[in-house]
């Protein structure tokens, strides 16, 4: 009895073992996204980027293709349910200084592309829009004196911009991040504490198990995920170091770039993970411009549907990156807490009371404030109560804009509450409701100044042209009209503005010279009533100018009516490199975005490097500017970091500070394809959308007829040894058997032959040369028609550079033509990647250089033509 007894207790406790051993398959949370930029236009060596929106806008660009909800129905997860998609936008930095006026803010101008020309299908689909960061950081890190918008040493030399950032997606756009993405995978301790206690609780930058650093600038792609999780499992970073797991209050977790999913195995890990019973948040990513993009989307799905077959017991589930994150931490919390913002009134200055139902993730409310000078502010607050809060802070009630708050509970369910003191900017492009064509006979133009297209007429005789632009004003107050009108040909001179409130003409302006082209025109200030109809006219009569054409684009509509307030565009000079002892001309303009007149009470260099011949106090209109003339003037050589400190009376900014750098070198001169009395072309010449210096550049197609050749001319103030540079852009399809002829004093100096894709985007040497003053110089760049490789020639700027001065004694030494034949050992010697080979002519004659090898068998002719008296060099490569 004793002994069965005994086997059914043994058999019991082996049923329970086993059971405890049964593995249950768990879940793969799929998250499908984007760190969505605009790379057309982008360029880490320029401050102020002009970028092309055609990503966005063009129907047959990657995001018109993604956005299609029948495209995202091809791809369902486990439950039918089609693919939902993240995106991280781009923002801040690079793209706060752009020179686009296309776009209502351009520091966030991702955002609101993607809202305005694809927010009705993220609606329909369930897309999730949130931010993308890059640490980018204008600085000259290694002193050489060149500035790049270099990344970041750490977080906080972006601190301001990353909340100023986080201000315009709150107040501009209506949005706040829960989930976030940094650029570069990059992350510091500061960084991520900041975002886990003040921010949001979701990250998904883990980039285990990469580890780079960039030492060369410009830098780039610099990160440490090497002590990080591997596995696609959310964990809460450590505020002691944030790759491994600790007690901080956020989450991060694992992502992918989409190649490195495919090529890695990665989804195959992640359905192995969860069939051993770990659900799993998979993050993978592409960029929305890559040329595979949807490509990869397709092969990603079709991995997860191999996975899935292969592993039938676990069901994966498309989700945006908060439906994972909260689907993962398996709470049944969908609600929002409730926020309230009310005023506090001291004085005529207000401060905001803040209050939730609930408690929140982050440690005090995100407080964003705008004011009608465009500046925006985070304000912090301290806790006065249970969920409740106060603002520091004190701001003059009638200098606001709009103030804003972002709160989330610890699942990450927000609420966004806003009190507006004044109307948003409205924009009524020629596709809107309000655009109405009077009269005129009117075209649709792609090129435009804003939206996707415009439209022109041209004006006949006997004719005219007019538009209408409406609006019904939402609030009683002042308003700024603007205007804005694309590039034409053959613009009209006479053009008449009528503004009518209520159906009774209210001003007129009118414009005797062309509009400037893609720039906001101020039209008038208007004081409006609330739900008064609002209507700008547009009118140009053919008379005195038939065949003339006028375009019609978009009006800007702005309560942001400021009393007097300065604006410079510049927030950073760079002179570039500047010749020693030479003075250096530069312009800067000073706007006036107030409807009073601002004083300029003067400019000041703190090192003295600037000065202005202008005599200071001087007077900007209202709405209007003023030029003031700049010299810049260094003595020593090295680089240059000054200040320039402009006073005005302006009210809220009567000081501006802007860097001028100047990287000032031995006596140089650069000549452009630009200086119209330096540069000069022979054949067919076009306009290149890619440049190195200045701000175009040229390109030839090779054995054209006649064959192309381009010539910069130049005479130079001092005697001496030179270096000679030429710089063509970034290319991969010009020349690779270029000709420079260098002529000096009207003598074929040297003849060069260079591939003009190696080195290109850089300054290539040419050689050393003697080149006496006051003579006439020349660089001749030459189709020479023996081109094996490319399609085009390319001219864009050539550099003289000063080694050292000689004296008149060696002018007359060097100008002798040599006296013999010579054949100069080549340098450096040819087993290095490229070699020069000089030579002397004492006459002009028939020359050819051929090349052998160590058996003695010919593998090149590098000249095989008639050449001048003088000294030459070709490169070997």
């Amino acid at each position: 009895m004793q002994l069965s007894r005994f086997f059914k207790t043994i058999s019991t406790i082996a049923l329970l073992v086993s059971q405890s051993l049964v593995i249950y398959a768990a879940e793969v949370y799929l998250v499908l996204g984007s760190d969505t930029a605009i790379w057309q236009g982008m360029n880490v060596r320029q401050h102020d980027c002009y970028y092309n929106i055609d990503l966005y806008v063009n129907p047959a660009a990657n995001t018109y293709q993604v956005m299609d909800p029948m495209f995202r129905a091809q791809f369902k997860d486990s439950y039918g349910t089609p693919l939902k998609m993240t995106w991280w936008m781009m923002a801040g930095n690079i793209f706060r200084y752009a020179r686009n006026n296309n776009v209502p803010i351009p520091n966030i101008m991702t955002l609101y592309l993607m809202k305005k020309y694809h927010g009705d299908n993220i609606a329909v689909i369930g897309d999730e829009l949130s931010l993308h960061y890059h640490t980018f950081f204008w600085s000259d890190y290694d002193g050489d004196g060149m500035y790049y918008w270099n990344q970041s040493l750490t977080f906080m030399e972006c601190f301001d911009d990353f909340n100023y950032t986080l201000a315009q997606f709150l107040l501009d756009e209506q949005l706040f991040p829960v989930s976030f993405r940094s650029g570069w995978h990059y992350m510091d301790n500061d960084w991520q504490n900041y975002l886990d206690e003040r921010v949001l609780p979701y990250s998904m930058h883990n980039a285990y198990p990469s580890k780079r650093t960039d030492l060369t600038e410009p830098l780039d792609n610099t990160y440490d995920w090497s002590m990080a999780p591997a596995e696609f499992v959310p964990y809460n970073p450590s505020p002691e170091n944030y790759q491994i797991p600790g007690d901080g209050p956020g989450w991060n977790v694992r992502s992918a770039h989409f190649n490195r999913t495919r090529y890695a195995n990665l989804m195959d890990s992640v359905f192995i993970a969860a069939n051993n019973g770990k659900d799993q948040v998979a993050c993978f990513w592409g960029h929305l411009p890559e040329t595979d993009f949807l490509t990869n989307i397709e092969i990603l799905d079709s991995l997860a549907q191999k996975m899935s077959t292969r592993y039938p017991d676990v069901k994966f589930r498309y989700c945006t990156a908060i439906e994972a994150m909260q689907r993962w931490r398996q709470s049944n919390d969908d609600q929002a807490p409730n926020l309230i913002i009310n005023e506090e009134e001291v004085g005529d200055k207000v401060r905001f009371r803040i209050q939730t139902d609930e408690p929140i993730f982050q440690t005090q409310p995100f407080v964003a404030v705008k004011d009608i000078y465009e500046q925006y502010y985070v304000a912090e607050c301290v806790a006065i109560g249970t969920n409740e809060w106060r603002t520091t802070d004190l701001f003059t009630k009638a200098h606001l804009a709009k103030v804003g708050v972002a709160v989330c509970d610890t699942m990450g369910n927000q609420s966004l509450e806003f009190i507006n003191y004044l109307p948003n900017d409205v924009f009524i492009d020629n596709l809107d409701d309000g655009y109405q064509e009077i009269s005129g006979e009117w075209t649709t133009m792609a090129a435009n100044a804003w939206g996707v297209d415009s439209r022109i007429c041209q004006l006949a005789q006997q004719d005219s042209a007019k538009v209408r632009w409406s609006a019904v004003i939402e609030q009683s107050t002042y308003y700024n009209v603007f205007i804005q009108v694309p590039e034409i040909q053959n613009p009209a001179e006479n053009i008449l503005f009528s503004f009518y409130q209520n159906d009774q003409l209210a001003d007129t302006i009118r414009f005797s010279s062309p509009l400037p082209s893609m720039e906001w025109i101020y039209l008038r200030t208007l004081n409006l009533q609330q739900f008064d109809q609002i209507a700008v006219e547009m009118s140009a009569q053919g008379a005195k100018q038939p065949g003339k054409t006028i375009a019609a684009d978009v009006v800007k509509i702005s309560a942001l009516v400021k009393q007097r307030a300065i604006y410079i565009h510049e927030k950073f000079i760079d002179l570039g490199p500047v010749s020693v002892e030479d003075t250096i001309s530069y312009t800067l303009q000073i706007m006036n975005q107030g409807i009073e007149e601002l004083r300029i009470y003067g400019i000041a260099s703190g090192s003295q490097n600037v000065s202005s011949a202008m005599e200071f106090p001087v007077t900007a209109p209202p709405m209007g500017a003023i030029d003031v003339p700049l010299i810049f003037y260094a003595s020593t050589i090295g680089s240059v970091l000054d200040t320039l400190t402009v006073s005005s009376d302006d009210p809220l900014t009567p000081t501006v500070k802007i860097p001028i750098h100047a990287d000032v070198q031995n006596y140089f001169r650069i000549i452009d394809n630009e200086d119209s009395l330096l540069y000069e072309e022979f054949g067919q010449w076009h306009y290149s959308v890619a440049w190195a210096w200045g701000t175009t550049s040229r390109y030839a197609w090779l054995n054209a007829t006649p064959k192309a050749y381009a010539r910069f001319n130049v005479r130079l103030a001092k005697s001496g040894y030179y270096e000679i540079f030429e710089i063509v852009p970034k290319t991969e399809n010009a020349s690779n058997y270029a000709l420079y002829e260098i002529t000096i004093d009207h003598v074929v100096s040297d003849s060069i032959y260079i591939d003009q894709n190696q080195g290109s985007g850089q300054w290539v040497s040419l050689g050393r040369h003697y080149i006496p003053a006051d003579v006439d110089l020349s660089v001749r760049v030459v189709d020479t028609g023996q081109s094996t490789a490319g399609h085009v020639l390319r001219a864009d700027a050539i550099k003289i550079a000063l080694i050292e001065e000689s004296t008149i004694v060696d002018d007359l030494m060097e100008q002798r033509i040599p006296t013999r034949f010579a054949l100069q050992q080549n340098f450096p010697n040819p087993f290095n990647p490229d070699t020069e080979i000089r030579y002397q002519l004492p006459e002009t004659t028939p020359v050819k250089l051929e090349i052998y090898n160590l058996l003695g068998q010919k593998i090149r002719t590098l000249i095989d033509a008639q050449q001048p008296a003088g000294s030459h060099t070709i490169r070997w490569d």
